[in-house]
């Protein structure tokens, strides 16, 4: 009896220990971005584990995107690394399709790498870029002041 009870506490504190981080609003800094005509992403709430934004936090953003310029298209949560590879991990929270219109949306990521997070829309025939925004930060936003973005209004 006893070897049971100590084995459910394990247990118990295993589950306890494996919730979700908590998360909670933080304020952020809009940077470059660059949209065709009649397509905008707007963010409209941004949570997090830390109001740093950096390496090891889990962060999730909602908002509405309204797509003119095309029928359908991905909206993406990435990471623009400043030191690295480049190379990225993703996952299906990052991802959402949205259709021509308007849209709500939520995407998250768990920050992998040091760089700038952004929102961007993608072509679901090419996998282009065409529109997006990059946030964070102040001083995340300071370090892309000169940043072009233009790559996004390139076809």
């Amino acid at each position: 009896m006893r070897t049971t009870a100590v084995v459910l506490t394990i247990l118990m504190a295993g589950i306890a220990n494996a919730r979700e981080p908590i998360q909670h609003p933080v304020s952020v800094a809009l940077g470059p971005k660059a949209y065709r005509d009649g397509d905008v992403i707007q963010i409209t709430n941004v949570i997090s584990t830390s109001d740093r934004l950096e390496q090891g936090d889990t962060v999730t953003v909602t908002g509405r995107v309204r797509l003119d310029s095309a029928d359908d298209a991905k909206l993406c949560f990435y990471l623009t690394q400043t030191k690295g590879d480049g190379l990225e991990e993703t996952d299906a929270t990052q991802e959402v399709n949205v259709k021509h219109g308007v849209s709500d949306f939520e995407v998250t990521t768990t920050i992998k790498h040091l760089g700038v997070l952004h929102l961007s829309l993608y072509r679901t025939t090419t996998g282009k870029p065409f529109g997006g925004v990059y946030f964070g930060t102040s001083d995340q936003m300071k370090s892309l002041s000169d940043a072009s973005v233009r790559h996004y209004l390139q076809d």
